[in-house]
């Protein structure tokens, strides 16, 4: 009886054992950014303090927020181990700035910083201090923040980058269509989100002999007849990552539609909206890759050992029913790999 208890004992905890190690598993295979250290942490008198950063609500953002707060509790960081301080700036520059340099005065063990206007502010008030900074949304690292040397950054400042630019997105309209002599860009100049996007429009279009019509809007009211407007003068229109845009996204998706024009953009919110296509990231999965960064941070790692994260290449989405509409296929090989994106229906 005894040597049968003995077995049953050891079979047990080899079960729970590889239960274990299997869960192990799943969490490190879940990220392909980082490799999460499971070096004891420091001792500190309290939990671990993170403020947390967005410029304004946006949907891809909000998305990001999400991923990076479901993250934490996946690794066990519950508020008696990390307390996050989540502040939205609600768009207002000022008030960022207000919201960073508290952080930094509060002495914030990190600073998650959502989109690239939050990570230049929490840079700036952070520097030559020792609280960390991880961003996300950042399209070029070294521009925006000054970051030499990705791989191994000096400073107090890494995280993950988008790297979205127009020049994959205009490749994939051309697979679409095979010659466009016409292209309209519309967009808030105020919205900053996507800088980067429309210089890269502009000088890709200059490289291939496009002609490139601009169509700026100030609110949301105007995003429609904006839209019309490019229909008539373009044979396909292409949108950055814009919050005022993406506000009125159905009907300037309806306005496209209604025009026969295709409508590409760089974010997937506006394909769900009837947007044609996007090359994207996948939020969620940058929200994790954050997340794991700010954990590996206050488990007690560096800065310089954790390298900066870039997307090797963008996700395309695309709205088989705008696709449809216009009689319009990429290349197998593209549709094979493609995020298919429910429409919203219309309010």
């Amino acid at each position: 009886m005894k040597k049968l208890l003995c077995l049953v004992l050891v079979l047990l905890f080899a079960a729970v054992a590889l239960a274990g190690c299997t869960k192990k598993e799943e969490n490190n295979s879940s990220s392909e950014s980082s490799n999460i250290s499971h070096t004891p942490e420091p001792q500190l008198s309290g939990p671990h303090q993170v403020g947390l950063v967005q410029y304004m609500d946006y949907a891809p953002y909000d998305e990001a927020r999400a991923a990076f707060m479901n993250r934490l509790e996946e690794w066990g960081y519950g508020d008696n181990r990390l307390q996050v301080d989540y502040q939205n700036a609600g768009g207002d520059a000022a008030k960022l700035e207000e919201i960073c340099k508290k952080f930094a005065q509060d002495k914030k063990d990190v600073v998650v910083a959502i989109s690239a206007p939050a990570a230049e502010a929490a840079a700036k008030a952070c520097e030559g201090s020792d609280t960390k900074v991880v961003f996300m949304g950042i399209n070029n690292p070294h521009d925006d923040l000054g970051i030499e040397d990705p791989v191994n950054p000096g400073g107090n400042v890494t995280g993950v980058a988008d790297m979205i630019t127009a020049r994959p997105t205009m490749e994939l309209a051309l697979q679409a269509k095979g010659t466009i002599q016409t292209v309209g860009l519309l967009y808030d100049p105020a919205c900053p989100f996507g800088t980067d996007y429309v210089e890269a429009l502009r000088t890709h279009c200059s490289e291939l002999g496009i002609t490139l019509v601009e169509k700026e809007v100030s609110g949301k009211d105007q995003v429609a007849a904006a839209m019309q407007e490019l229909c008539g003068q373009a044979e396909a229109v292409f949108t950055p990552m814009d919050s005022t845009v993406a506000a009125a996204g159905q009907e300037a998706a309806k306005a496209a539609r209604d025009a026969g024009k295709p409508w590409y953009t760089a974010s997937e919110d506006l394909v769900a909206m009837g947007a044609t296509a996007s090359i994207n990231i996948d939020y969620t999965d940058a929200g994790n890759k954050t997340a794991d960064m700010a954990v590996q941070l206050v488990a007690g790692k560096s800065v310089q050992e954790l390298a900066v994260y870039f997307y090797p290449q963008g996700r395309v989405s695309v709205n088989q029913d705008a696709m449809n509409a216009l009689g319009l296929r990429f290349p197998e090989e593209v549709m094979e790999t493609a995020n298919y994106i429910q429409a919203q229906k219309q309010e």
